[in-house]
């Protein structure tokens, strides 16, 4: 039996590393403050445009039981497209995050799955050490609830218009 290489992208959020999956990621980009959407769960930091759409901003830390992520010159945006049981299409967000630190090829039997489902969040799917780092890998798709997936879904469903592309005249 081979074992399978995977690359992941190891980003920080605070001082706890994290991986994800390439294959969720479409892009790194540099943190754009976003605008502002109400009546949302306290985790969405608002809005952000990605290829002429309305994407959700989520504070990974916020999200993740953290403190949220503080803004500094190497804070980013992960866009990652993900999935769930009802959406085969996908949907699209960006995460905020602390640094993005490299992508590592990682043997899936060198990962230590995490079993005790009373202690660890549904995202986490396992454990990997590298050198002196504890890596926690998520399992992308299982970051949200279906009930913030839909409330996603509403924000990333809605193109831009022109009106929005456009920052607000100051006085």
């Amino acid at each position: 039996m081979t074992n399978l290489l995977n690359s992941y992208l190891i980003f920080k959020i605070g001082e706890e590393n994290f991986g994800i999956n390439v294959a969720k990621v479409m892009e790194i980009r540099e943190y754009v403050p976003p605008k502002a959407i109400p009546h949302s769960f306290p985790f969405v930091a608002g809005v952000t445009e990605y290829q002429d759409e309305i994407i959700p901003l989520i504070d990974a830390g916020l999200k993740f039981g953290m403190a949220p992520v503080k803004i500094t010159a190497t804070t980013c945006t992960v866009v990652l497209e993900l999935s769930d049981d009802k959406n085969k299409d996908g949907y699209k967000l960006g995460i905020s995050i602390d640094s993005v630190s490299d992508v590592l090829e990682i043997e899936e039997s060198k990962m230590k799955n995490v079993t005790v489902e009373d202690y660890k969040p549904a995202f986490i799917s396992s454990f990997y050490i590298h050198g002196d780092r504890m890596i926690y890998i998520l399992d992308a798709d299982m970051i949200f609830n279906n009930r913030e997936v839909v409330a996603l879904m509403h924000v990333s469903d809605q193109p831009l218009t022109s009106a929005q592309k456009k920052e607000p005249e100051t006085e």
